[in-house]
């Protein structure tokens, strides 16, 4: 009896040892597997900064170079004009908070595209259209923020493959700074098509003519030729709204856009400097739709600088091209000899 007693003692210390001892390794199992979702984590969080810090942005990195500022062409020689501000504007095909994310890819399109050219040389004003279908070269990121290199597309996209933020924002400037031969392109202001009542609500409601019957069906107050006040109501789709299912509609929605742009400028220019002032205070209710690289003290400057420049329905320029069908998407194609003619005339001097 004594025998088999100390057997089961035995035995039951045994199989407490082996449960101690399976427990420790399962104890050291989870701790090993924590210490390695640890480690990957920050291995992972590592490689995010790495690349956060690492990233090439479009607007700062990428420089253009300064070959942009002497260029010669049919033989005579031309001077960049340095006393030129470009200000790049653009509003998005999107909707909501505007936000950048670890993501890059599969933002929203420029829809409309315009560049701001204020030559205190020459005394004058110029708003600059580009079609959102141009075909033209622009900078690729792989979803994790790798440079992909410079490819041809539509110029819209150069906001979508960026991370919804500043990339995003620079990669369009360096788009159109590519397009017109490298001119600085660093200043902006993006908006999406929540901002459009804020941004008609900042001069008070915007009165214009109608330039087309695009939108008379469903719009008849939008009849070429009307003379309209746009509200909250309207200003949203007098500026965004076109028939998808008709080729080439870019075009009548551009010229909606050119005349409210036109009309705005008139009467940003008859604003006084206080009213300014509260404008850009208005800014802060529409905060979370608004992307700009721009300061309250270069607003104000460049406020009061587009008060003093000449502007007139001439002011807004068109570039030449080719309206192309192509496998998915409508495309532009440019004029290049008509566009290096117009590069020269808006930003250059003959020597």
């Amino acid at each position: 009896m004594k025998k088999k007693k100390h057997t089961s003692r035995h035995r039951y210390r045994y199989e407490r040892h082996r449960r101690e001892v399976r427990k420790k390794q399962i104890i050291g199992t989870a701790l090993i597997c924590l210490a390695a979702v640890i480690l990957l984590g920050g291995f992972i969080l590592y490689q995010q900064k790495k690349q956060q810090d690492m990233q090439v942005t479009a607007g700062n990195s990428h420089d253009v170079g300064n070959g942009y500022r002497n260029v010669t062409y049919n033989g005579e020689e031309y001077r960049y004009n340095n006393r030129i501000t470009n200000v790049l504007y653009a509003g998005i095909d999107s909707t909501g908070k505007m936000q950048s994310t670890v993501q890059y890819g599969n933002k929203a399109r420029a829809d409309s595209i315009a560049l701001v050219v204020m030559d205190e040389k020459h005394n004058k004003l110029t708003i600059l259209p580009i079609n959102r279908d141009t075909m033209t070269r622009i900078r690729r990121y792989s979803l994790s923020g790798n440079d992909n290199g410079l490819y041809t597309t539509h110029i819209g996209y150069a906001y979508s493959y960026g991370d919804g933020g500043k990339v995003s924002c620079e990669n369009l400037c360096e788009a159109v700074s590519l397009m017109l031969g490298g001119i600085p392109v660093n200043r902006y202001v993006v908006t999406n098509q929540d901002s459009m009542p804020y941004i008609n609500n900042l001069a008070g409601g915007i009165t214009l003519t109608v330039p087309n019957d695009d939108l008379a069906d469903q719009y008849p107050q939008f009849t070429s030729g009307a003379l309209v006040t746009l509200d909250d109501t309207s200003v949203i789709p007098f500026l965004q709204y076109r028939n998808t299912q008709e080729d080439f509609s870019n075009e009548g929605r551009m010229e909606r856009q050119k005349a409210y742009i036109t009309a705005y400028i008139e009467k940003i220019k008859s604003l006084n400097n206080n009213q300014l002032e509260d404008a850009w205070n208005s800014l802060d209710t529409m905060e979370d739709y608004i992307q700009t690289s721009i300061t309250r003290n270069q607003y104000l400057k460049l406020a009061d600088l587009v008060k003093q420049l000449d502007f007139s329905q001439d002011s807004y320029e068109q570039l030449e091209g080719e309206d192309r069908q192509g496998e998915l998407h409508d495309e532009f194609h440019l004029d290049e000899q008509a566009l290096q003619q117009k590069i020269l005339e808006l930003f250059y001097d003959k020597i």
